[in-house]
């Protein structure tokens, strides 16, 4: 059990996040709940934990596509009693680059302990499978903690979700 909690702590900081499916990695020192991460990588969950689906609204006189991406079951369980929820809306339908919207929360306790919310994201669609299968992006670009408004961070992360069918 010992050795499972060392490997727990030490994924979320480890380098290796193309282990991960999905997951997140902040550029530089960043304060969580009281302790500081230094470079963190955050598991962002399994592509069977994530689902995403594509839906178009109008925008204007437009059509516009986007992708929504969301944990299945509400919360991905992270490290130090972290569970984390997210919402990342890509900007298109198709392979290629595209914009990204997102807002990431931190929560322990049923708390809300630390927010990033999207300023300037890039993402590139690399795939987009038909339902059934897989949608994959990678992302990088600016973060604002969204607590304290002031404070940025440099992030990038990468994608893989089930495709499901458009809620009705």
């Amino acid at each position: 059990m010992l050795c499972a909690l060392a490997f727990g702590f030490a994924s979320c900081e480890s380098d290796d996040s193309d282990s991960y499916d999905n997951y997140i990695t902040i550029s530089g020192s960043v304060t969580i709940d009281g302790k500081t991460y230094s470079n963190p990588t955050f598991n962002l969950g399994t592509s069977s934990e994530i689902q995403g689906f594509l839906y178009q609204m109008e925008v204007g006189k437009n059509q516009t596509s986007y992708i929504d991406i969301s944990p299945k079951a509400g919360t991905i369980s992270s490290v130090d009693g972290l569970n984390i929820h997210y919402y990342l809306v890509l900007e298109g339908d198709k392979p290629g680059n595209a914009g990204l919207t997102a807002m990431i929360l931190f929560n322990k306790n049923d708390e809300n302990i630390f927010t990033l919310e999207s300023v300037q994201v890039q993402a590139t669609i690399t795939k987009i499978d038909e339902v059934g299968g897989f949608i994959e992006a990678t992302y990088s670009g600016s973060f604002t903690d969204h607590n304290t408004s002031s404070q940025t961070y440099s992030a990038q992360g990468k994608i893989k979700a089930k495709r499901i069918q458009p809620p009705i």
